[in-house]
């Protein structure tokens, strides 16, 4: 089945926030990677996977040099209360870091960037049409597409305010939809586009009547650049005469 990727969040199901759970994750995640491959071959490399195999790997070895790290700190602090305390002259004992320093040797010259490679794999799997939700389970994988707007409910809100010179006119779109074309009517004229677009805002510096007018400001939300779902109309009263008076109140 194809799948259009909309909107992609990846879950970590096995991270808790602690090195340890990250570590896990990451196991269990390149481990089953090649399980989705051989299964469904989504279209990753050997080297793809190795990528994230290798730092996966380093990450590990880093961790356990944090902990060999903390064991020498210790080791080290415990000999210098035995240099100070000793009751005889008896040779003291450095700690060996050899194991130490082959596990940063180990490390040294390794790919990192571990999230992004995992998200930019995890990627590459939503966009394959022969992977399936068993596969998105396999891995800890949630994928949410964000829902198609329903056309039936497909209805914005629009706002113009008259200022005393000009009308301002905000809006908002439902869910899912982006763009908009906004069009105003005087006195029940033949309506005039202002705007098409992106944007949620728009001045209409149009010259103000004396006399008062109904301005009726029209919102269709579009998708693709056609009409999607249901226009809605507001009216106000634009004058100077209404300027005026509110000027004296």
């Amino acid at each position: 089945m194809n799948r259009t990727v909309i909107h992609n969040v990846s879950v970590k199901k096995y991270i808790h926030k602690t090195w340890d759970g990250i570590f896990d994750f990451f196991n269990q995640y390149s481990g089953n990677l090649v399980n989705v491959q051989t299964k469904t071959d989504p279209g990753l490399s050997d080297a793809d996977i190795l990528a994230i195999r290798d730092t996966n790997t380093a990450y590990g070895q880093l961790n356990q040099a944090i902990v060999e790290t903390e064991k020498l700190l210790t080791a080290l602090r415990a000999l210098r209360v035995q240099l100070l305390t000793q009751q005889n002259l008896d040779p003291v004992h450095v700690p060996v870091i050899q194991y130490l320093v082959d596990l940063l040797t180990s490390i040294e010259g390794k790919r990192g960037g571990l999230l992004w490679q995992e998200d930019r794999l995890t990627d590459r799997i939503f966009r394959s049409p022969k992977c399936t939700q068993e596969d998105y389970d396999l891995l800890g994988i949630n994928y949410k597409p964000t829902p198609k707007p329903d056309p039936a409910k497909s209805i914005g809100r629009i706002y113009p305010t008259f200022t005393g010179g000009s009308v301002t006119v905000h809006w908002t779109l439902p869910r899912g939809l982006s763009d908009s074309r906004v069009s105003r009517s005087i006195n029940h004229e033949p309506s005039v586009v202002l705007y098409q677009g992106s944007e949620n805002h728009l001045t209409d510096t149009h010259p103000v009547a004396h006399q008062a007018q109904v301005w009726a400001y029209t919102l269709e939300p579009l998708l693709h650049g056609q009409l999607y779902g249901k226009p809605i109309t507001e009216k106000i009263i634009v004058g100077t005469d209404i300027a005026i008076e509110e000027e004296k109140i």
